[in-house]
């Protein structure tokens, strides 16, 4: 979900498309039965409910105690992250929502986060050339992907950009540094540069990385790599800032880009790198909550409402000297309405006649984990999970717009479009998915269910110029909009709720 050339979501994309693929769903195109009609009596119990609960006031108050400076960006894991899982847990329990945890008192399912940590004294990357060298930092300036701990040096075989890799790799790329140029960011091709050096047994790869990628950026790939976004892999892979590289290459004439350059070994360049990772597991928890259904044909059946509430934590300043990343929009946002949510479905006189899931997940930063485990070890019945409604980012933007990711692969697509239609006091249009390319589908905690073949829908009000930075913070949050959109989700999910058919896929 990122506008910048390379982002850590891209990263997980990527690597779900080549390393993993996409599952398949069944389809079908039955549409779930609508719900009966609501009588009046229960349409102004409704609109005492929404007046009291899903107002921007309450809100906003979680999303600004969630996304202050004390929270320090709720990494995972972190103690902030446990205080922010205690938070929920306790609006929950003050709500009358059940636990759905581990246990038949609990809020919490804890689950093993599981990383390779980084040995910062061991982790180096430094390089010379012709009256320049540079001895860089990790996290900063370069991010390693895990592997061995081989050290390489020596002068690179530079190949220029990946679309190179179309007439192979020559033979004396064998045995050297393999050093490439991505001017698009991390998409595809760095793959196909890696599985390249590989081939032709290359000691190890360095990424020159696009000029808009900078320390901010690079601390986030840094932290998702050291969490398992790509495993480890059997040589050493390292990402390079280009105000770090680029008067290495300027020393030497040689122009990173430039489409008349021949493959060749830079002998007047010499770099040296080496990594080491231990592996380090912290138990760290999603928040469970249910609203149990009163019908009892029909309880047995549940929808999950998620929406993750960790981000990425304290990394390096930004030009004001502000280092923490609040994630005020990402995803405070979408925590602190999933928590009003479940406070009114809590409310209704007539509990719905499904039981509703309220599911804040830590992890989701770090590749969707928590979500992952949870679709993994539901603490319901996971084949009796009949439609999953998640929530991300949804602060932000158009006063007016909010984008379905995923509207035309469910019924809940067509669904959720006629509950906008049938509430226009909410002001607020459904747009399709607004880049494509960027596969948001693939990308938020939505996909933990999809992948157990569970309809999804995931509502975000998508990128600003302050995603992943410090600048993301509570009072740029628009709380009107974020106050309709939760009642959005509220009406669509006792529409679901309350029906007797169960969404479905569609064709596409």
């Amino acid at each position: 979900m990122s506008s910048q050339s390379i982002s850590v979501r891209a990263l997980y994309a990527t690597l779900l498309l080549v390393l993993v693929g996409v599952t398949a769903c069944a389809p079908s195109t039955a549409a779930p039965t609508p719900a009966p009609a609501v009588p009046a009596a229960v349409e102004t119990d409704r609109a005492e409910v929404l007046e009291r609960h899903l107002t921007s006031d309450a809100i906003f108050r979680h999303i600004a105690h969630l996304a202050s400076d004390e929270m320090r960006g709720r990494d995972t894991p972190s103690p902030e992250l446990e205080e922010a899982a205690r938070y929920i847990a306790d609006h929950f329990r003050a709500s009358g929502i059940g636990p759905a945890g581990d246990g038949d008192d609990d809020y919490f399912q804890r689950w093993d986060f599981e990383r390779l940590e980084v040995d910062r004294t061991r982790t180096r990357l430094s390089g010379d050339g012709p009256g320049v060298a540079g001895d860089w930092r990790y996290g900063t300036d370069f991010f390693a992907i895990p592997s061995p701990p081989t050290p390489v040096s020596g002068p690179p075989f530079f190949l220029g950009t990946p679309e190179r890799l179309s007439a192979g790799l020559p033979s004396e790329a064998g045995g050297r540094l393999l050093m490439a140029y991505l001017p698009e960011g991390l998409g595809p091709e760095f793959g196909m540069v890696i599985q390249a050096a590989m081939q032709v047994g290359s000691p190890g790869v360095l990424l020159l990385l696009d000029p808009d990628t900078d320390g901010a950026e690079i601390f986030q790939i840094a932290a998702a790599l050291e969490g398992g976004a790509a495993g480890q892999l059997p040589i050493p892979v390292f990402g390079l800032a280009w105000e770090a590289w680029s008067p290495l290459l300027e020393s030497v004439g040689v122009v990173p880009d430039d489409p008349e350059f021949e493959p060749r070994l830079l002998e007047d360049l010499s770099f040296s790198m080496e990594s080491a990772f231990a592996p380090r597991s912290d138990e760290v928890s999603n928040v469970v909550g249910i609203v149990r259904g009163s019908d009892p044909a029909l309880a047995g059946t549940y929808i999950v409402l998620t929406a993750h509430f960790d981000h990425v934590g304290v990394g390096p300043p930004d030009a004001t000297g502000d280092s923490i990343f609040n994630g005020a929009d990402d995803n405070a946002s979408g925590t602190a309405a999933l928590m009003q949510i479940g406070a009114a479905l809590a409310a209704l006189p007539t509990a719905p006649r499904r039981s509703i899931v309220l599911l804040a997940v830590s992890g989701e930063e770090k590749g969707l984990l928590g979500s992952a485990y949870y679709a993994e070890h539901p603490t319901v019945p996971g084949e009796d999970i009949i439609a999953n409604i998640n929530l991300d980012m949804i602060g932000r933007n158009h006063p007016d717009t909010l984008h379905a990711i995923g509207e035309e692969f469910t019924t809940i697509g067509a669904l959720a479009h006629r509950v906008a239609r049938e509430h226009p006091e909410l002001g607020l249009v459904l747009a399709p998915d607004p880049a494509p390319e960027e596969q948001a589908f693939l990308r938020s905690d939505h996909f933990s269910f999809v992948e157990k073949g569970i309809p999804a829908l995931f509502f975000t009000t998508w990128l600003h110029d302050d995603y992943h930075l410090p600048s993301d913070t509570p009072d740029l949050i628009d709380q009107d909009k974020t106050a309709r959109v939760a009642r959005l989700v509220f009406h669509l999910t006792l529409e679901i709720a309350n029906s007797d058919g169960e969404p479905r896929w569609t064709e596409e």
